[in-house]
């Protein structure tokens, strides 16, 4: 069974002020609550209980993700151009396939960096 909770009271939130980013929210109840929240949540930032009753939240930063693009690919690895004009040579071979690991990589390295035009 489902249980909604009313709960009365201001919220301040704190503001990055060149990207407007909200930086922190702050939720604080007119009345002394029991605490609701056994621990604090992490999905998307920070979320806690005080023990005052009020809410505490701040948001994760955004993770900055490696942007690569596809050059040239082979059955072990791949060829990349990063974004900071740079290029990555990635080769992955499993102990389970029973090759000669230091051959495949070799022949499949040179593969990769003859067959693409840099």
């Amino acid at each position: 069974m489902k249980q909604t909770i009313i709960i009365g009271g201001q919220v301040a939130i704190t503001l990055d002020e060149r990207d407007n980013n909200v930086e922190d929210l702050q939720f604080m109840p007119d009345d002394e609550l029991t605490p609701v929240l056994e621990q604090g949540s992490r999905t998307h930032g920070w979320l806690q209980q005080l023990r005052n009753g009020a809410f505490d939240y701040v948001p994760n930063r955004p993770r900055i993700r490696a942007n690569s693009t596809l050059l040239c690919k082979a059955a072990h690895g791949r060829l990349s151009a990063t974004r900071d004009q740079a290029i990555q040579l990635t080769l992955k071979v499993f102990k389970r396939e029973g090759l000669d690991v230091k051959g495949t990589l070799r022949r499949e390295a040179l593969e990769l960096i003859e067959n693409t035009k840099l």
